[in-house]
């Protein structure tokens, strides 16, 4: 048994899981149930739907089986439910009784199901004979059409409320780092394959780690365009790795063995019925492949003149040249004086090993940080759906 159970996979310590879930549970909350019940429409809205369910469906049976049993007190204290032995006839007050063809329990409670969930009366039915019957049943068609109308409204709303995982909206299963135009850049993918449209887009992200003392400590990532994106086409989401970012010291090795998460939140606008929506993902260091970049998927089909989307290579990447240094060693090589560099590299390289030709040629050249190979790096990392291709040609 021990063996089979080291055997399952495990899950990872992280906060968000991939499709948007949050893996938090909080503990040891008083009076938990109170505080639930003082928010009961927020609790039926966010509860699952077989509790919801359940919740209207003891709702209704009850409010059947206690108007049943007030019917049937009244008929009782009317005295209806009394016949002669011999003739049959009724032996209660008034010319009529209080309600006609009921004259158990398993008939007043027809009765009741007929007045809280028709229009109209069979052969059970309630007479004018009593003012007490003609209030209940006021008071039952009220309590009914309150437990119809917030069925309906909680149903509407669990139907239309934001899906708690990412829903149409599709995240890279990775994040990939690169130079875009000479600047090292963190970079992910989103996409919303859904036929609708949604405005007002924003995009956040996070950097979540441990502090001293053992705390999660938030520090927003800087966002080109500020986060704000339109989501007609997949959109490739950048944070330059700049001397604010948390990300400046990193280098490919550091990052391999780095613990944090990286949060990234979307939130829009449904066209469709003007509610708030938000997706959410999280990204770990080893999902966050260093020197590689998106494989394009926008083409122009001459064909049907379209604009065309190849969902297959979402998240396909393709390998490219990168500096394996931290982007604060990158800024600080390009900013050694030429000079300095000279007397280095004379220092390093022997004069006899070389010809002056092609010293003077190295002596000459802006400084270069060497691309490693990062391949062994991210040999433990998990490859699930990685596709390792060509940019596809239009």
């Amino acid at each position: 048994k021990n063996s089979n159970l080291n055997m399952l996979p495990k899950k990872s310590i992280r906060l968000y899981d991939k499709d948007g879930g949050k893996n938090i549970r909080v503990k040891n909350i008083s009076m938990r149930t109170i505080k639930f019940l003082k928010d009961f429409a927020t609790t039926l809205i966010e509860g699952r739907w077989r509790y919801t369910l359940a919740i209207f469906t003891v709702s209704f049976a009850g409010s059947w089986a206690g108007f049943a049993a007030l019917w049937q007190l009244i008929a009782q204290a009317h005295g209806d439910l009394e016949f002669d032995p011999l003739t049959g006839e009724r032996m209660g007050d008034g010319r009529a009784a209080c309600t006609r063809g009921a004259y158990d329990y398993a008939g007043f409670f027809l009765l009741s199901v007929e007045t809280q969930g028709t229009t109209g009366y069979g052969e059970k039915y309630p007479t004018e004979e009593c003012p007490e019957a003609v209030f209940l049943l006021m008071l039952q068609l009220i309590i009914g059409t309150i437990i119809e109308g917030a069925m309906v409204g909680v149903v509407y709303a669990k139907l239309t409320r934001p899906p708690r995982h990412t829903g149409d909206f599709v995240f890279s299963r990775n994040c990939v780092i690169c130079l875009r135009d000479g600047v090292v850049c963190l970079l992910f993918r989103i996409s919303n394959f859904a036929e609708h449209q949604e405005i007002n887009s924003r995009v956040e992200v996070y950097l979540c780690e441990k502090s001293t003392e053992g705390e999660p400590r938030d520090t927003k990532l800087k966002l080109e365009n500020d986060g704000q994106i339109t989501l007609y086409l997949p959109q490739i989401i950048s944070h330059a790795v700049t001397e604010e970012s948390p990300l400046f010291g990193y280098s490919a090795e550091e990052l391999a063995n780095a613990d944090f998460e990286i949060l990234v939140t979307l939130t829009g606008n449904s066209k469709a019925t003007g509610q708030t929506s938000q997706s959410r993902t999280s990204y770990l260091p080893k999902e966050i492949l260093w020197g590689y970049r998106f494989v394009n998927i926008i083409n122009y089909d001459h064909t049907i003149e379209s604009y065309t989307i190849d969902s297959v290579h979402f998240d396909a990447v393709v390998r490219v040249d990168t500096p394996t240094c931290s982007a604060r060693s990158l800024q600080e090589a390009a900013t050694v004086p030429q000079k300095d560099i000279r007397k280095r590299k004379k220092r390093q390289v022997p004069q006899d090993s070389f010809s002056s030709k092609y010293s003077l040629q190295v002596d000459m050249q802006v400084a270069e940080i060497a691309v490693k190979d990062v391949k062994s790096q991210f040999q433990a990392q998990s490859w699930d759906g990685f596709i390792d291709s060509v940019p596809i040609k239009s």
